[in-house]
């Protein structure tokens, strides 16, 4: 360790919980380390063009150019035409794409398909994002794929180099990937817990066409073990639930994308007909974010319920301390400073009006040097109670609880029955 770094010690509020924690330099020389990988990436963003009417998977693939040949390294599937994106390191790329028609995420010559160019060769440079790499998808009979990509096939996806993430491993809620140490290496280390631990959407028990599926997101810092007392009281006859585990410490939209990715995929599997989703804290900005940005599957006959608790829909103020002070910059900070341009966004579109949405929050707090407003220890209720949620709540509870202490209360947990009986 440095000099520089060996005596000092930064003091910090992370909305993880309500705790003040003393954040070693250590910590900050490992967050800077995982900073300068993800600089050396950059972002590809483009849309998918002439999509048909049918409302079928749309698979985008991304295949790296080599002396050797090319591989199919990363790949994503959407269910609406109006953008798609990847983060890939610097090299020579092509991308493809084809309407998943018979939804077997394989391509057959039947289905309609497409490339980015002629195709043309996409050159990525460390830190320089690409845009507009759309990609017009031409009928069978002018365009056939020189690829062909079979995402159905186990071989395929192990091949890939792609992260360990999961689309519907059952697991057991007591898995070591869950520990609260995990949560903190998703905070501090997102790229080492996305190439050692994984994340994604979890299932704890197998799927059950015959029940509903309820799934729980995590906040800052947090992990699917947050929710072991919620998920102990769910009504298990009847509902099945689902948890996502991402690294807290990657911007909110990347958070977002990786749901997004995980429901796909799960879609296409399972068949999947209708869920319902609970956010805490941060992990309700995610979500409602996404809700902005996805497509025909999510509509009323899929997506029935939103319930957030204790979520800081007005950003938090701690973030801006931590950006204008600290040695290193998570990079979710960003996104959480308030009225941040993602803060801004997440409101850019009102919510459907076939989800019905509910709000908790919490107010056991006392007002601090770092939150001045009445608070729950660690989010203040003016954040909580952004006008923007209230006015989409179809309903609004409020609870003599803690930010932690709100996911352990067997008031929310009635509370949370008594909303999903309706459903």
């Amino acid at each position: 360790m440095s000099s520089a770094f060996s005596n000092y010690r930064f003091f910090n509020i992370l909305w993880m919980g309500g705790l003040f924690l003393i954040v070693s330099g250590c910590a900050f020389i490992r967050l800077d380390k995982e900073l300068t990988i993800i600089s050396q990436t950059a972002h590809l963003r483009g849309k998918i063009m002439n999509a048909t009417q049918h409302d079928k998977p749309l698979v985008v693939l991304l295949y790296e150019l080599s002396n050797t040949g090319k591989e199919l390294v990363s790949y994503s599937i959407y269910y609406k035409s109006d953008g798609f994106w990847f983060i890939r390191p610097p090299g020579r790329y092509l991308l493809v794409a084809f309407e998943d028609t018979n939804e077997d995420l394989a391509y057959q010559k039947t289905e309609y398909a497409g490339y980015y160019g002629t195709p043309s060769v996409i050159t990525v440079e460390a830190g320089k994002d690409l845009i507009n790499l759309d990609i017009n998808l031409q009928p069978p009979w002018l365009l056939t794929l020189n690829e062909s990509p079979d995402l159905s096939s186990p071989a395929t996806v192990m091949n890939l180099t792609l992260p360990k993430i999961q689309f519907g491993e059952v697991v057991r809620l007591e898995d070591t990937r869950f520990s609260q140490e995990t949560g903190q290496i998703g905070l501090w280390e997102p790229i080492r817990f996305l190439y050692e631990i994984g994340g994604g959407l979890y299932f704890l028990e197998p799927y059950d066409h015959a029940k509903t599926p309820v799934l729980f997101i995590h906040g800052a810092g947090g992990s699917p073990q947050d929710w072991t007392y919620l998920i102990n009281h769910l009504d298990r006859s009847r509902f099945q639930p689902w948890v996502f585990h991402y690294p807290s410490g990657i911007r909110l939209e990347q958070a977002a994308e990786l749901l997004r990715h995980s429901l796909s995929e799960i879609y296409v599997s399972h068949k999947v007909t209708r869920f319902i989703v609970i956010a805490h804290s941060m992990g309700g900005l995610v979500f409602r974010f996404l809700i902005n940005h996805i497509g025909p599957r999510d509509d009323a006959h899929v997506l029935k319920l939103f319930v957030t608790l204790s979520t800081p829909w007005a950003g938090h103020q701690a973030a801006q301390l931590g950006v204008d002070h600290a040695p290193a910059v998570i990079p979710s900070w960003l996104d959480m400073v308030p009225n941040s341009p993602f803060q801004r966004s997440v409101f850019q579109y009102p919510m459907p009006e076939y989800i019905d949405y509910y709000l908790l929050f919490s107010l056991k707090g006392r007002p601090d040097s770092f939150t001045p407003e009445n608070n729950d220890g660690t989010v203040s209720l003016k954040s909580q109670l952004q006008m923007e949620a209230q006015k989409e709540a179809k309903k609004i509870w409020g609870f003599n609880e803690d930010h932690r202490s709100v996911l352990q209360s067997p008031d929310v947990a009635n509370t949370l029955n008594e909303i999903l009986q309706q459903y």
